[in-house]
């Protein structure tokens, strides 16, 4: 026994210790994943379960109306008892349908054969609700007794002209034209019809006529409750006695159209779709299906992003927000932008291309690109991070975005609250304009720890630039009490020493060597444009003469400098300085807004933002002069864009 419990104890603690081998994170990982099979498990099924309950109720509707249309015709045919039963299939379906309990106390009426019928008696569903009508359905009333009553029926049905007496015809005549001036428009169909089964002589043309107008109005009463399918019965009924009334026509279909759009919506966009644009353009203020065809749109276009059709996403969602605009869906078409603009309609799976979109051309009136977007043979900006900062259209705060060229994904949030991103040269250390108001002036955010410092606490402060040894920072502000913009230097770190260097903005410092080139005037005030300095605030030069140039940023190896200008050319475009020769070269050339240069990693290529499509974008143009090609949308809104910030980083 000891020795069998002490094997038994071996054996435990051999498989405690192979247990032990698995790792615990792996535990959760296979939970994890359980969790999310069973969600995903849960989630079809409802999806299954809605998506019968919805088809069963259209199959309901549509037999609804084929029992009370089979009705109809069978009552007109002379076929009572085969009319009544249908009747009593409607009411087994919607005990409160008003034409079938109506349609059974005609029946009714008719069985009396020649004896009238007092408007009371014919009108009870009106004066006296529902329930004398449901409950002569529940008792199947031409059945009790059944041989008598059904003879009698079908007598009333094949009675002659001669058999009625004029003054009973002429009782209901005048039963039906007080309803109609009450606007009592079921009790004058009851009349009328009633009428019209006992002579079809009796003033013929009249009761035709009032017919139409009765089945119009009752059809247009149904309609304004949502009974769309007996509206749309109703309407048939007018125009097989009017079949050239062209406005009940419009009517008749735009309900069929909707009660197609009922039927196959969350069903099938793409049939649905179709029908909902027809109805639009035929009425654009048609019950809710303005927003029924945004829905439609914007569902649609999730459906085409799901399985990797991204181009036509972002033309779905482009066509939702044609009716009205929301966050929602500019971040979701922005985000169909940029996968369309990296692999197309490929489908899920596909690699990531290099290619990006050519930009030329002016944009139309109505904010249309006027050219076609061609690809550019496989050659692009494709490598490296672009941080930017954007207002969050939900939130309206400042935000900072990454976006990775290199990597098939949308932009990311790296800074909540923060402008003007500037990464220090070994991409370990993010400076920026902290807008919290706890946190106002410059910060610093480490994306691998999430360390965050606090540099300054003027909120006036703006604009941070690293020095090329990355222990010092240089940086515009208007803090001092005659507001004027000055230059400052201050150590990268909390409550860092801060060094005056002179007037000036736009400060960035040079990658390589200790210069900085600003936006600045002599001393006097005079020849103001770009000018470089050393990072004492000594041997200032100027670089270009126009006042207007703003936001210079180096190119890697400081041959030249990119900045935007509205005082060249008449509007906000980007620009390239030699800083040898100072030639200058204009980078772009559209009517909208080109602003915030930023020159790549390898300086081959300059990206800025522009508003030139009517939303603000990402692009990139050659450091020498070429193409404009779209990089992707921006995430959110850049507000003012003077107050924001691009950095393109390896």
């Amino acid at each position: 026994m000891r020795k069998t419990a002490r094997n038994g104890v071996r054996l435990s603690v051999d498989f405690m210790t192979h247990d032990s081998r698995f790792p615990a994170w792996a535990w959760w990982i296979i939970g994890a994943i359980t969790i999310l099979a069973v969600s995903i498990l849960i989630f079809s099924v409802v999806l299954g379960i809605r998506a019968g309950q919805q088809q069963i109720e259209v199959q309901r509707r549509q037999q609804i109306g084929i029992s009370l249309q089979r009705a109809t015709d069978l009552q007109a045919d002379g076929e009572l008892q085969a009319a009544l039963d249908e009747y009593q299939k409607v009411l087994l379906l919607d005990p409160s349908n008003e034409i079938a309990q109506q349609g059974i106390k005609n029946l009714l009426a008719l069985a009396a054969a020649g004896t009238p019928v007092a408007s009371e008696q014919v009108s009870a569903g009106q004066t006296s609700g529902a329930a004398p009508a449901a409950t002569h359905a529940s008792t199947s009333p031409l059945s009790v007794p059944a041989a008598a009553t059904r003879d009698a029926v079908v007598a009333a049905g094949q009675a002659s002209p001669t058999e009625t007496p004029q003054s009973t015809l002429d009782i209901y005549w005048e039963n039906a034209q007080t309803a109609i001036k009450a606007g009592r428009w079921q009790e004058a169909l009851n009349n009328l019809t009633i009428l019209q089964q006992l002579d079809g002589n009796y003033k013929t043309k009249d009761v035709r006529d009032q017919l139409f107008t009765a089945y119009v109005n009752l059809a247009l009463e149904k309609d304004n409750i949502d009974n769309l399918e007996e509206a749309l019965l109703l309407y048939d009924k007018a125009l097989a006695l009017r079949p050239t009334a062209a406005d009940i026509h419009r009517e008749r279909d735009l309900i069929d159209m909707y009660l197609e759009v009922l039927t196959y919506s969350d069903v099938d966009w793409e049939r649905t779709l179709p029908v909902l644009e027809e109805i639009y353009s035929e009425e654009p203020d048609y019950r809710d299906v303005g927003e029924r065809l945004q829905e439609a749109y914007s569902a649609y276009a999730r459906q085409l992003a799901e399985a990797g059709k991204w181009c036509s996403a972002y033309d779905q969602y482009k066509a939702a927000l044609s009716l009205a605009t929301s966050p929602e869906l500019i971040q979701q078409r922005d985000d169909a932008e940029t996968q369309c603009s990296l692999v197309g309609d490929a489908g899920p799976g596909a690699t990531p291309v290099t290619a990006r979109a050519t930009i030329t051309g002016d944009v139309t009136a109505a904010g249309e690109l006027a050219t076609d977007v061609e690809p550019i043979n496989g050659e692009g900006p494709a490598g490296g991070r672009i941080y930017y900062s954007s207002v969050d259209t939900v939130t309206g705060k400042n935000q900072i975005m990454m976006l990775n060229l290199a990597k098939n994904t949308p932009a990311q949030l790296v800074v909540e609250e923060g402008a003007q991103p500037a990464m220090r040269g070994d991409g370990m250390r993010l400076a920026f304009r902290n807008v919290r108001r706890d946190m106002a002036g410059l910060s610093s955010y480490d994306p691998g720890t999430g360390l965050l410092l606090r540099f300054s606490q003027y909120a006036e402060d703006s604009l941070p630039s690293w020095n090329p040894l990355d222990n010092r920072i240089v940086f515009a502000s208007n803090r001092e009490g005659d507001r004027r913009w000055r230059i400052y230097t201050m150590w990268a770190d909390v409550n860092g020493a801060t060094d005056t260097l002179g007037y000036g903005q736009s400060p960035a410092w040079h990658p390589t060597a200790d210069q900085i080139v600003f936006r600045g005037c002599d001393e006097s005030g005079n020849r103001c444009g770009l000018w470089t300095m050393s990072g004492s605030g000594t041997s200032a030069a100027p670089l270009t003469n126009v006042p207007a140039d703003d936001r210079p940023r180096w190119s890697p190896a400081g041959d030249f400098v990119v900045f935007m200008s509205n005082g060249r050319d008449g509007n906000v475009e980007i620009y390239r300085v030699d800083t040898v020769t100072r030639e200058i070269t204009r980078l772009t050339d559209n009517s909208a807004i080109d602003a915030l240069p930023v020159v790549s990693p390898d300086g081959q290529w300059v990206a800025f933002v522009s508003n030139r499509d009517g939303s603000w974008k990402l692009y990139a143009v050659p450091s020498d002069g070429g193409p404009v090609q779209l990089i992707g949308p921006v995430a959110g809104d850049l507000g003012d864009y003077a107050q924001q910030g691009l950095e393109w980083t390896n």
